[in-house]
């Protein structure tokens, strides 16, 4: 079973710009691996939850974290 996502990102409250930005980038290439995987041979289908469902859950948290991601540049860089 996967974790709701805004429990989550919840770890990344009050984490710095560059833990965040790292994590962020990871859920882009899982993201982007699932997306260029066209003819579904490359991911294994056989795991649950199955890789659609990670692929869902994923572009959930890159919506979440993405204005963490921005609160954090601010707090670091903008002061």
């Amino acid at each position: 079973m996967m974790m709701d996502p805004k429990h989550y990102v919840g770890q990344f409250k009050n984490a710095s710009y560059q833990d965040i930005l790292k994590f962020k980038n990871e859920l882009i290439s899982d993201i982007a691996k699932f997306e260029n995987d066209s003819d579904r041979k490359e991911l294994d289908w056989n795991v649950s939850p199955g890789p659609d469902v990670q692929y869902q859950w994923n572009l959930e948290v890159l919506g979440l974290i993405a204005p963490m991601l921005s609160e954090a540049f601010n707090r670091e860089y903008e002061q």
